[in-house]
């Protein structure tokens, strides 16, 4: 309305003289309740949006924000889409598939606030700490949509894992079963957890799996690769650094998730040495009833009989029939 002087330009009622109506009137709600329908089209001068572009890209899949977004925000933006359809000038009704909101962040316990003057400024700590630590701090500190408490000495502790990761990037390779078996389950939990947003228990996993490789000393081939590609979506900068250290050109950022095998994530099924009176008679699968299975060996109960004896069990190694008398 302020560029059109044929509507601003008026007559005052009361003196007759030259005036101007105000063209400030519409709620602030309002004014920034179609700002996604721009997004597609940034460039556009011509029209307020592209309707192809538009038909093709909208509605929004997902919007995420505060819970107070979803009974102020929200009900002007879906106002707005809905008359827009009415009037033919948008294809849907809902401008956003889906909401989900997220929790609140607070400081040392308290609720942050400027005359408190405890509010955490991202780019004093992305310049004391880096923008992957930070973003992986924040999604550390509890399910995303329950929000958390910021602590600078949590803040800490996560640089400490960044650097950590950098310098076990330099670790020979190794074999270890260990290792082998660990590697599809983290590729399964860091998936499913990224998915239902669960990023907490996706950084925790892979301390985990990171406490694992620093134990065993190596990786497995191909193992260094997989790790950075399932840290990319949580930390970009350090991901694509270590995958250019891995002599990759290509970015890590168009590369495709590890696959999962349930057959490597299955736990090897250990050995239970079964003795009689210390010396080897078979040998049996590891798991539950081992007593019972190994008693049920016909190699055992060759020396074992009727006789009485006791047990000397040594879980994940050896049980041992000691015969009374002997």
């Amino acid at each position: 309305m302020a560029k059109h002087p044929e509507f601003y330009k008026t007559t005052c009622p009361e003196c007759g003289g030259e005036a101007e109506r105000e063209t400030d009137v519409s709620d602030t709600f309002l004014d920034s309740a179609w700002y996604f329908l721009k997004y597609p089209s940034v460039g556009n001068d011509k029209e307020p949006w592209d309707g192809e572009i538009t038909k093709k890209w909208m509605p929004v899949h997902m919007y995420t924000g505060g819970a107070e977004h979803a009974n102020l925000h929200l009900l002007y933006t879906r106002f707005l889409t809905m008359a827009l359809h009415d009037l033919g000038h948008v294809p849907f009704e809902e401008p956003f598939t889906r909401f989900f909101a997220h929790g609140m962040i607070i400081k040392d316990g308290a609720k942050m606030s400027k005359s408190k003057g405890n509010v955490v400024n991202p780019d004093d700590y992305i310049a004391k700490y880096g923008a992957d630590a930070l973003r992986l701090y924040f999604m550390f500190l509890g399910p995303v949509d329950q929000g958390g408490d910021f602590r600078d000495a949590g803040m800490e502790g996560m640089v400490r894992f960044v650097n950590r990761v950098y310098k076990l990037f330099a670790l020979p390779e190794a074999k270890s079963a260990d290792i082998i078996a660990a590697e599809p389950r983290l590729i399964k939990k860091v998936g499913e957890d990224i998915e239902r947003r669960h990023y907490n228990t996706a950084i925790a996993a892979m301390m985990e799996y990171i406490n694992l490789i620093n134990g065993v000393g190596g990786w497995m081939r191909g193992q260094r690769e997989n790790l950075a590609i399932m840290l990319a979506p949580l930390a970009p900068f350090l991901a694509e650094e270590l995958w250019y250290r891995l002599s990759h050109k290509d970015s890590i950022h168009i590369q495709a998730w590890p696959k999962y095998d349930p057959e490597l994530a299955r736990p090897k099924q250990g050995v239970i040495v079964v003795q009689v009176n210390g010396k080897m008679r078979d040998r049996i699968a590891d798991g539950p009833d081992v007593e019972q299975r190994a008693l049920e060996s016909d190699k055992v109960k060759e020396f074992v009989g009727e006789a009485k004896y006791r047990t000397i069990f040594v879980p994940g190694k050896v049980i041992n029939f000691v015969i009374n008398g002997k």
